[in-house]
């Protein structure tokens, strides 16, 4: 269900915990039939555009202003629900911009809107540990070396986790192994595991084994190709989740309000 925008400002759909945006895949067309071509503001062909880049399933978008014809909008929010970036679900996301200049509205029939300019960015993102557990077990790593039965447990301590490693050297090895880790940001923009310590069972296995083993499930989340250049700068845990953030917490600010809740019909 898409919902016209409500100009008035200061009202919008908070996500179901605070604080919160995230996003997750949309199938097919997320506008209903009767949002006729032609009949759109540049800013709900912009919401259309956020809706195909993060197919979410909620989403509030907050602008200062209209696109202007250059693209500029002098501020916005984001706030959505159930992101998927790189493979892992973003359980909360929420993002505010100043001074975004986008290609001009002219060009969006025929190309996407891209950013081209951004002043700054304040980003906050919560990923909970059945999010990071669906992620880790769908992967597979390596060419001849294969992770598997991997899990992970977040508390206020860091995280636990552990997998089968499969390997091949002179001959086959499958090997427990168990890490206790904390989390590091790499160029502000990736999620590392950092000063972890690792237990091997069953079998005296090389450290350069492990060393590579590690090395192949890094970096656990990657926002470098993210739409927005995004710079955290703190990882806090929780029991069961963690929070990465810039320096600045966003906040919403009064707009225009735009919302787009995802139909059921449209769940895949």
């Amino acid at each position: 269900m898409y919902v016209a925008p409500d100009s008035t400002g200061g009202r919008f759909t908070h996500c179901l915990r605070a604080l919160t945006l995230a996003l997750v895949l949309l199938a097919a067309s997320p506008f209903p039939a009767s949002s006729a071509e032609g009949s759109e503001t540049n800013g709900e062909r912009l919401v259309r555009f956020f809706v195909d880049e993060f197919h979410p399933e909620t989403m509030s978008m907050i602008i200062e202003n209209e696109p202007e014809d250059d693209g500029l909008v002098r501020e916005m929010f984001l706030d959505v629900t159930g992101c998927d970036i790189g493979g892992v679900r973003i359980d909360s996301l929420k993002l505010r911009a100043v001074g975004v200049s986008f290609t001009p509205p002219s060009e969006w029939e025929r190309e996407p809107p891209d950013i081209r300019e951004i002043l700054n960015v304040h980003a906050f993102a919560r990923i909970t540990e059945s999010d990071l557990n669906k992620n880790l077990l769908e992967k597979q790593f390596g060419d001849d070396d294969e992770w598997h039965n991997l899990q992970v447990r977040i508390s206020p301590d860091g995280i636990y986790a552990r997998g089968n490693y499969h390997v091949r050297v002179l001959f086959t090895l499958d090997i427990l192994i168990e890490i206790f880790s904390k989390f590091k940001i790499v160029d502000m923009q990736q999620v590392w595991l950092d000063d972890y310590t690792l237990r091997v069972n069953r079998v005296d296995v090389p450290g350069f084994i492990t060393d590579k083993a590690i090395s192949q499930i890094q970096p656990l989340l990657d926002l470098g190709k993210f739409v927005f250049p995004l710079r955290l700068s703190s990882i806090v845990f929780e029991q069961g989740s963690m929070t990465i953030a810039s320096r600045v917490i966003p906040e919403p600010f009064e707009g225009i309000v735009y919302e787009y809740t995802r139909d059921a019909e449209d769940v895949e």
